[in-house]
């Protein structure tokens, strides 16, 4: 009799823990809904402009995306070339500092043309819409969500 009672007692216990564990489970950091509104709270800039400025806007950060593709991936290679140098057996010092500083450099290239992308924008399209980081913020990935 005891055995059982011991049974009901855990089978309970692991009922009870399953149904809070689904009930406490949420999405990861960030939340968004993915798609143009991923980023809660933070519309507007998108949604304001007419078809043809969103058209407008569209051609530029398509030509930019094109204009820094190759940047982005050199980027990544870097990023990726660091990564492995720094969990090698015997890191080499010398070449981690060497590959930082290349990084470093193609990140302020990437910042500079960015940088352009936005003055251009704001001079065509309007100011505040390369602002953010989600096209429901007004702009390129350039920070917030993505």
């Amino acid at each position: 009799m005891r055995v059982k009672s011991l049974h009901i007692v855990l089978s309970a216990l692991a009922i009870l823990a399953l149904t809070s564990s689904l009930a406490l489970a949420r999405g990861g950091m960030g939340g968004g809904q993915g798609g143009q509104g991923s980023c809660p709270g933070m519309g507007g800039g998108w949604g304001q402009l007419s078809p043809e400025k969103q058209a407008a806007f569209q051609k530029l950060h398509d030509a930019f995306a094109a204009k820094t593709a190759q940047l982005r991936a050199d980027l990544g290679v870097k990023m990726a070339e660091l990564n492995a140098l720094s969990v090698a057996a015997t890191p080499d010092q010398a070449k981690i500092d060497a590959v930082t500083k290349q990084i470093g450099d193609l990140q302020a290239k990437l910042l500079s043309e960015r940088t352009q992308f936005r003055i251009q924008v704001s001079k065509e399209v309007g100011a505040g819409v390369a602002g953010g980081g989600c096209p429901g913020m007004g702009g390129y990935h350039g920070g917030g969500c993505q």
